[in-house]
């Protein structure tokens, strides 16, 4: 069986050998790439597209990596004839039996208008841009972000209405890509009802996800944590909820005064100058200084940058807790990663989230944007080691089943053959008819 896989990121084996400006990311589907290439009979290749790359093609043991020219934003609009026939060029010299594109946040499905019919396409569901548009606009409605807008926002450059102009741009080319395909990878009952209300005649398949190895090799301990120390996964843009911990951490202070927050992926930096906010910061950036300021956290606060996974399974094991504040997510590879770790979460009730985890089981839950009983639960976990233990305990099981390296790529092997044989049967019944 030959698979052939489109992704955002470029793998970290191909990276060194891209021409242009090629995106290292997205690490989490290394692991899923990796391990099925280990199945029987299964031989696999990707490609990426890298702005102002060239066209490539890399054999290294036994794998075969493209990467394809784009544009900035080519990949962001409505897919022209020449992008496809980038697209075809290498499709054609690798001959796949199914096509597996990663994620809809991008256009690549649209391919399904030029690809030969006989080749089925199956499209793994991540974000879905056009359910976050509204999300996005709820989760700063009271965070007075017009005030903290600097020059360049005012201008129409970043920030969040720059955010919002674009995935609105993104949102019905996204919901093409729905209407167009017939396969699709999901692991959550809300990604099903949102495939369902845009395709209701798509076939679903549950396919679960795996992680990096540094995750599977790290327990957490409660007599080893840092007390009262949160991990948290972002603290990048409004819709992962920043705002929300630090409104509750405000509450938290005054019984853990020594209450920590550690915040990887933050795009500003608390030491910056108010001039430079004014003229070239991001609105959100600003918001969030001005909270912790306000708050007086200057000293709680930990923020760091883009980490490795080994520093960040080091941060889930000395953390007391991890928080979970988005206002919505379908199934994040952060709430996996402390799941497996074992570290105890405090999560938002959204999206595919309660897919994952049960309240007062695996984590406690909270409704999105409520920094009251976010600071209520989390003291729950300070508070009650027993409590911690058995979240910590249960969470760990479902992650050890969930993201099972042997039991995960077999699905997925499963799911190419069954997708392979539904659409050759469809096929025949066609030309049949």
């Amino acid at each position: 069986m030959r698979v052939f896989w489109i992704t955002h990121d470029v793998f970290e084996v191909f990276f060194p050998y891209v021409k242009g400006q090629p995106t290292k990311g997205g690490s989490w589907v290394a692991p899923l790439f990796y391990n099925i290439l280990q199945q029987p009979g299964i031989t696999l290749a990707s490609v990426t597209p890298v702005i102002n790359g060239n066209e490539q093609k890399q054999e290294i043991d036994g794998v075969v990596y493209y990467s394809i020219r784009i544009s900035k934003n080519e990949n962001a609009s409505v897919m022209s004839a020449n992008l496809a026939n980038r697209y075809l060029s290498v499709i054609n010299d690798f001959q796949p039996d199914i096509i597996h594109i990663h994620g809809t946040e991008k256009n690549f499905a649209l391919l399904r208008k030029y690809v030969d019919t006989k080749i089925p396409i199956v499209c793994s569901i991540q974000g879905i841009v056009s359910s976050c548009l509204d999300y996005l606009k709820y989760s700063v409605a009271n965070a007075g972000l017009k005030k903290h807008r600097s020059v360049k926002n005012r201008v129409g450059r970043g920030g969040v209405n720059s955010t919002l102009r674009k995935w609105r741009k993104y949102s019905d080319i996204e919901k093409e890509v729905y209407r167009i395909n017939r396969y699709f990878i999901g692991r959550t009952a809300w990604d099903k009802a949102q495939l369902a209300a845009m395709n209701a005649g798509a076939s679903y398949f549950h396919g679960e996800e795996l992680l990096r190895p540094a995750f599977y090799q790290h327990e957490w301990k409660i007599d080893e944590c840092e007390r009262h120390r949160i991990f948290v996964p972002s603290a990048e843009y409004p819709l992962k909820g920043f705002h929300t911990l630090l409104q509750a951490a405000a509450i938290l202070k005054r019984q853990f005064p020594e209450v920590k927050i550690v915040a990887p992926l933050s795009s500003f930096t608390l030491k910056s100058s108010k001039i430079k906010d004014v003229f070239i910061g991001e609105d959100y950036s600003n918001y969030l200084k001005s909270e912790i300021r306000k708050l007086k956290l200057t000293e709680n606060i930990i923020l760091r940058k883009r980490l490795s996974a080994d520093e960040m399974a080091a941060e889930y094991s000395k953390a007391h807790l991890f928080v979970l504040p988005s206002f919505l997510e379908n199934s994040p590879n952060s709430l996996g990663e402390s799941m497996m770790t074992g570290t105890p979460c405090v999560a938002s009730s959204v999206g595919g989230v309660t897919s994952i985890v049960k309240d007062n089981e695996s984590s406690l839950l909270f409704s999105p944007g409520d920094y009251v009983f976010l600071a209520y639960q989390i003291a729950r976990i300070f508070s009650d080691d027993e409590l911690a233990l058995k979240i910590s305990a249960n969470a760990r099981e479902i992650a050890l089943r969930r993201h099972n390296i042997t039991q995960t790529s077999r699905q997925y092997y499963q799911i190419y053959s069954e997708i392979i044989k539904q659409h050759h049967e469809s096929s025949t019944d066609s030309s049949r008819a």
